[in-house]
């Protein structure tokens, strides 16, 4: 085990414990032969042994080595070596940028809204930086407000790029398996489909609704139901106090087809600068163009030909493959899976004349595989299974932890769950209390001082140990921050 002051590798004095992860714990620690403040990632002890968790590490080190760009905390060093000396477990770490900062998910537990502008200003520098992963051929696979830091001085730097991938890699989870957290998970990655780089594009855009609206765009106390509203459901509006070219560019972007969405982070940063300065908002590549402008709903210009439901394949209905799309889908369009049904109408639209029995029986179809997808994926994530695949469940408006959903949904005591830190950590205390309880976790909280606080509501949880994969009945030990007063 850890613990403050051990001199890791005999170079870095580990000082405080910054937060607890699925993989592992991250330290501030001082470099002893540069006479520097670094961060560094410790893998949990008990995954160094795990090939699979060892190869996702090591490649977060190679991928986010190799990217140089002001907005992506840059990695210093990497190492295998004994957590004590002699001792019988070894640990691999990963010495990374000390960002002053905190996470935008912290942010927003904090002050609940964003302001317009300050939402476009962090979505713009996490599209330049995605752009750096992009153009090298990474894909992030799990953007989401708790892997954005922000600086003081209002600096986005992104982070953990621990389930990251290049694009035309060899997949690094089991087959079958989804990563992602479900609540920002892209229809396409929660479909089971490799992810690209429009896939952290609609993760972003979930990023600026939820600090647009105060919450999250789909909430259930399920992760699976959570990434079937990705799949399926249109997001509530945005509130009427959210100005036109925010919401045109947030609601332009949540759409269920990658290819109708901006192509990558450059590309969506762009878009954002275009509204940010007053101009048209510019429509993604993948839609056709027109040379007139439409104004949607939203009353900001989209200088693009208005949605039109793609019309079938003459011989058997399919819809053509993403390169053939010439004509958007607009904001309730179906994902493909492999070669899927297409000529589809989005929900609450009519069918057009004279196709309505033969595409209902291919509504059939199509909810029939996704029952059956559903039940796969609840059947490989089954108690065989130890790891979550969909990272977080929600907890009405508020972030809570991620269950590992057994076949009736429920967890039983001693199954084993995930726990994600990030969906505790910057939450009042009695908050993380009753959700730990909630899910059959007992739990105990300690403030600064080691003592039970007088009032768990003014004490913000500043991190939970254990966490990651634990078995339910667990006890769950908090440290939180006491407010004045608490």
């Amino acid at each position: 085990m850890l613990t403050s002051g051990q001199l890791l590798a005999d170079r870095y004095r580990l000082g405080r414990r910054i937060a607890v992860g699925g993989m592992g714990e991250v330290w501030e620690a001082a470099d002893t032969r540069l006479d520097r403040r670094v961060a560094v990632k410790v893998l949990k002890a008990e995954l160094c042994g795990d090939a699979e968790f060892l190869h996702r590490f090591r490649s977060e080190a190679r991928m986010t080595a190799s990217l140089n760009h002001p907005g992506i905390a840059s990695v210093h060093d990497y190492g295998e070596t004994a957590a004590v000396p002699d001792g019988p477990e070894d640990t691999a770490y990963l010495v990374m940028e000390l960002v002053e900062g905190e996470p935008l998910a912290t942010i927003l537990a904090r002050e609940g809204r964003l302001a317009a502008e300050r939402t476009l200003d962090v979505l713009e520098q996490a599209g330049e930086a995605l752009q750096a992963a992009h153009e090298r051929g990474f894909v992030h696979r799990d953007v989401k407000p708790g892997n954005i830091l922000v600086t003081p001085a209002g600096k986005v730097k992104l982070t953990d790029f621990g389930i990251a991938k290049a694009a035309d890699a060899a997949p690094v989870t089991r087959s079958g398996m989804v990563m992602g957290t479900a609540h920002y998970i892209a229809p396409e990655q929660a479909l089971g489909s490799e992810a690209e780089p429009a896939s952290d594009v609609y993760s972003l855009a979930v990023v600026g609704y939820e600090c647009l609206a105060g919450h999250r765009p789909f909430l259930s106390d399920n992760a699976v139901t959570v990434a079937m509203m990705h799949i399926r459901d249109v997001p509530p509006p945005l509130p009427p106090d959210v100005p036109h070219h925010a919401r045109a560019l947030v609601e332009a972007t949540l759409v269920k087809d990658p290819w109708q969405r901006y192509r990558s982070g450059g590309e969506f940063a762009s878009a954002v600068a275009a509204v940010r300065a007053g101009l048209p908002l510019p429509p993604p590549s993948g839609l056709s163009m027109s040379s007139a402008a439409v104004t949607p709903v939203t009353g900001v210009p989209l200088m693009a030909a208005p949605p039109q439901p793609p019309q079938p394949s003459p011989q058997h209905g399919l819809r053509q493959p993403p390169q053939q799309h010439g004509t958007p889908m607009g904001g309730q369009a179906m994902i493909s899976l492999g070669p899927a049904p297409g000529g589809y109408p989005p929900p609450g639209m009519p069918l057009p004349p004279g196709g309505k029995p033969r595409r209902v029986g291919l509504w059939l179809l199509i909810i029939l595989l996704v029952v059956v997808l559903i039940g796969l994926s609840v059947w490989l994530l089954g108690p065989s299974y130890p790891r979550m695949t969909l990272d977080s469940a929600a907890q009405g408006g508020h972030p809570s932890s991620t269950t590992h959903p057994t076949r009736d949904n429920r967890s039983r005591p001693g199954t084993l769950v995930w726990l994600d830190t990030t969906e505790f950590v910057g939450r009042p205390a009695s908050e993380a209390v009753a959700n730990l309880t909630r899910l059959g976790f007992d739990s105990v909280t300690r403030n600064e001082s080691g003592n039970q606080p007088t009032d768990l509501s003014r004490c913000t949880v500043t991190e939970m140990v254990p966490s990651g994969q634990v078995r339910v009945g667990d006890r769950i030990t908090l440290s939180c921050e006491s407010e004045p007063g608490g």
